[in-house]
């Protein structure tokens, strides 16, 4: 109110300098100088009211300008203001826009990276944790839950709401008071079972009081199955093979000295190598048959009679189970039809009637039974024969695992690598083979595959 008083008075006295001088120069009556006077005040008040619209349209412009940085700073889309070249503030407002266009483009493409960034955490194959200098974790992918058996949490979180593993703990620890990078295979209890993982932190620091580490988790415990499978494997097969070959190398040597001049001891000895012989064939066929089983196939499915090929498997193996006396029982249907390849469904059921008769008793039974629903198909093997324990029936389809050798090898002698064959085959189809055992009672042995 006293800027506007100002603003009239100083227009005013003025006009009323001048007005008196020229009423002076003119000899205005009384009429006239109250007209003058009249129209002063008017145009006085007139400018005032001009000058100040004028001024509150600048302001208007300066102040829709600042509400507008206060809502970009508060998160809002960045907008600019509309003004004319004849502003006083054109200028300005120009440099507030080009300002708002940057922020805005610069937020689409952070908000992008950010996008990129997570997607990319979420397809990433190894779990990738971060936690800053307050051991406060803001970055947790699905992978790093997954591998540590528990839900993905909510970021940001206190770490230790989340890791509950001493060993993976400590190294994130370790790594903040070395401010190096670490790398560890730790052994991790996850829900009851205990897993290997590559654990690699990786140190970053911005300043003093920014410091992070990034963990990174591989989950090594296929791997190292799987390279101590091909270790027992190599160790298995180097000792079967091994085995046989001495054997042969010393009653050959034997047969060439003087006891292979005794008719006896030679044809005692020729019998001995001649049985080794056929150990060491058998075993170099599985072992063939195993890589056979790994290699592409590109043989074509066929229209397949299981009864018939059952009946053919049994005529395989029938020699060896008269001597034990074995009643055969196939029980498949000469209807029952499927589509496969013959020489694998071959493979698994001559391995199959084989471990059944090998393990079975004197004057046992060996069943085969089928069944079929709109998916699958299951074949089912039975005998009566010496079962197999319990803590036992998780590593029968392992290579050359033949539970107790000095109970197995009293019944019956093998390579350890049929049921390891069947499971190798089975896979290959996308099927499944499951094993229900009692010891004294006997075995089943159930194969399924697809349609």
């Amino acid at each position: 109110m006293k800027k506007t008083m100002l603003k009239f008075l100083s227009f005013l006295v003025p006009n009323f300098i001048v007005i008196m001088m020229f009423g002076n120069v003119l000899s205005f009556n009384l009429r006239q100088w109250l007209i003058a006077l009249f129209l002063m005040l008017i145009a006085a008040v007139i400018s005032v009211f001009v000058i100040r619209l004028w001024g509150t349209r600048q302001q208007t412009e300066l102040q829709v300008m600042q509400n507008r940085m206060l809502a970009t700073v508060q998160g809002q889309e960045p907008r600019g203001v509309l003004t004319e070249p004849s502003s006083p503030h054109y200028e300005l407002i120009n440099q507030f826009n080009t300002l708002q266009n940057y922020i805005k483009q610069a937020r689409q493409t952070a908000q992008r990276d950010v996008t990129n960034y997570q997607s990319l955490l979420a397809s990433l194959p190894v779990g990738v944790i971060n936690v800053n200098r307050r051991h406060i974790i803001d970055v947790f992918n699905a992978t790093a839950a997954d591998l540590l058996g528990m839900q993905q949490p909510e970021t940001p979180i206190a770490e230790s709401l989340v890791i509950r593993q001493f060993t993976l703990s400590e190294l994130i620890t370790q790594t903040f008071n070395t401010q190096r990078n670490q790398q560890s295979i730790l052994n991790l209890q996850i829900n009851g079972e205990v897993k290997q993982y590559e654990v690699s932190t990786l140190y970053h620091q911005a300043d003093l009081k920014h410091a992070e580490v990034m963990i990174i988790l591989y989950d090594l415990t296929s791997v190292l199955q799987v390279e101590r499978m091909q270790s027992d494997f190599l160790a298995n097969a180097s000792h079967e093979l091994k085995t046989p070959l001495t054997a042969i190398t010393g009653f050959v040597e034997t047969l060439q000295g003087p006891a292979g001049e005794d008719p006896v001891t030679r044809q005692q000895f020729l019998q001995i190598v001649a049985e080794e012989a056929g150990r060491l064939s058998s075993l170099v066929s599985d072992i063939l048959s195993l890589s056979r089983v790994q290699q592409k196939n590109e043989a074509v499915n066929t229209k397949l009679t299981i009864k018939s090929l059952v009946d053919e498997q049994w005529q395989h193996v029938m020699t060896m189970g008269a001597t034990k006396n074995i009643t055969f029982h196939n029980d498949v249907s000469q209807n029952f039809v499927v589509h496969g390849l013959k020489n694998d469904l071959e493979t698994i059921i001559q391995n199959l009637i084989i471990n059944a008769v090998k393990y079975n008793k004197q004057d046992g039974d060996v069943t085969v039974t089928v069944y079929k629903d709109h998916q699958h198909w299951q074949i089912n093997v039975k005998d009566s024969g010496i079962g197999i324990p319990k803590n036992q029936q998780s590593r029968i389809f392992e290579r050359f695992y033949r539970g107790d050798e000095s109970r197995q090898r009293t019944i019956a002698s093998g390579t350890g690598l049929g049921l390891a064959i069947v499971n190798e085959i089975v896979s290959k189809h996308n099927g499944e083979v499951k094993v229900n055992s009692q010891v004294g009672v006997g075995t089943t042995i159930s194969v399924t595959l697809p349609l």
